[in-house]
């Protein structure tokens, strides 16, 4: 008889037996993390009546036909429900799912359960994750959106340099995470703040929507340089000595016959990268350098500045979105922080809203 050779393979998670001849594979399988979502609904319903017991299976449903599509999309969300510390998750999810009867709030409770595979092990977003589910239910829906779109003001920004294009990309976000009109006064602020959502402070007032913004986009919303002065022609050998075409300065959208680098804001300079054919290539060092000093070669005068300013502000109003959330934030009577949970909730809706923003958490 000749000799055979036994090749086992298990999966991630997964435990092998071996008796004889026969292989046991034990892991976690779809088929298993049905009957773990469905063994746990007692547990988060016990507390319920008879009377209301129907009801409340029926929304946690909701929340189970919102995980179930992200089981094959979202790695290690199959193997975290063999984890403690997500069953625990899973529970507090399904007992929001239970007290709340807005159909948006399924969804976000599923991102959020997905938020903790991504980025529990951060003790900081795993306290943060806990406390979010937990006031699903509680927070109203038009302070949610208003979270949600002074969270994207605050942290979201235009990765290209063309003003206009990112301008219009600006504008098809806040499109999207405006899905409802945003409220005014104090009453969303308070809210939020009780919710813990959002320390607000009353002392401090906001600041105009140009002297926030304008400084975060400050590649847009600058003087620049004199097309055809002595500075110009200086930062176009500046470029040229490093291999870098004088193209990469362009008309200034916010001032007439005055140039600028065709970047975002200064801070970006150092993320900056040459598309050669379809690859990017990030700039070399000398070639940060020379950026820099042609930056430094920027008209200083206040008044063009004032004028570069009012300009950008009539380029944002032209788009509706845009419009809207200046007008807002200017309506808005207190200054305010968002706070860690506050983030996390805002950030899962705004990826509920617009799946292809970016991870930030």
């Amino acid at each position: 008889m000749e000799n055979s050779k036994q090749i086992q393979k298990a999966g991630e998670n997964s435990q092998q037996y071996q008796a004889g001849t026969i292989i046991i594979n034990q892991g976690v399988t779809e088929e298993r993390v049905r009957a773990i979502f469905s063994e746990m609904i007692p547990t988060a319903l016990q507390s319920y009546t008879s009377d209301a017991y129907a009801l409340a299976n029926q929304r946690i449903g909701k929340l189970e036909d919102n995980v179930w599509p992200k089981l094959d999309k979202v790695d290690g969300l199959l193997q975290s429900f063999a984890d403690p510390a997500f069953q625990i998750l899973l529970r507090k999810a399904q007992q929001a799912a239970a007290a709340t009867e807005r159909e948006d709030d399924y969804a976000l409770l599923s991102e959020l359960l997905v938020c903790h595979v991504q980025k529990g092990s951060d003790r900081k977003n795993r306290a943060g994750i806990n406390q979010a589910i937990e006031i699903v239910d509680q927070i109203d829906n038009d302070a949610l959106c208003a979270l949600t779109v002074a969270h994207a003001v605050t942290n979201f920004l235009p990765v290209s340099g063309d003003c206009m294009e990112g301008l219009q990309v600006l504008d098809s976000l806040f499109y999207q995470l405006i899905y409802q009109e945003l409220p005014v006064g104090t009453a969303w602020l308070d809210h939020l703040d009780v919710l813990g959502a959002m320390r607000v402070s009353m002392l401090g007032s906001m600041k105009s929507f140009s002297e926030y913004y304008a400084p975060k986009l400050n590649g847009y919303v600058c003087a620049g340089i004199k097309a055809g002065s002595d500075e110009y022609k200086e930062a176009v050998e500046i470029l040229g000595n490093v291999q870098i075409n004088s193209d990469f300065l362009v008309p200034n959208e916010c001032l007439d016959s005055y140039m600028r680098l065709k970047i975002r804001n200064d801070s970006s300079i150092d993320d900056l990268a040459l598309n050669i054919g379809p690859v990017k290539i990030p700039l070399a060092d000398n070639q940060k350098d020379a950026i820099k000093q042609v930056w430094k070669l920027y008209a200083k005068d206040s008044n063009l500045q004032q004028q570069a300013t009012a300009n950008f502000m009539r380029l944002w109003d032209g788009f509706e979105s845009l419009h809207k959330v200046r007008l807002w934030w200017e309506s808005i009577p207190n200054a305010f922080q968002i706070t860690r949970v506050g983030q996390i909730l805002a950030h899962t809706n705004a990826k509920r809203c617009s799946p292809e923003i970016p991870d930030l958490l």
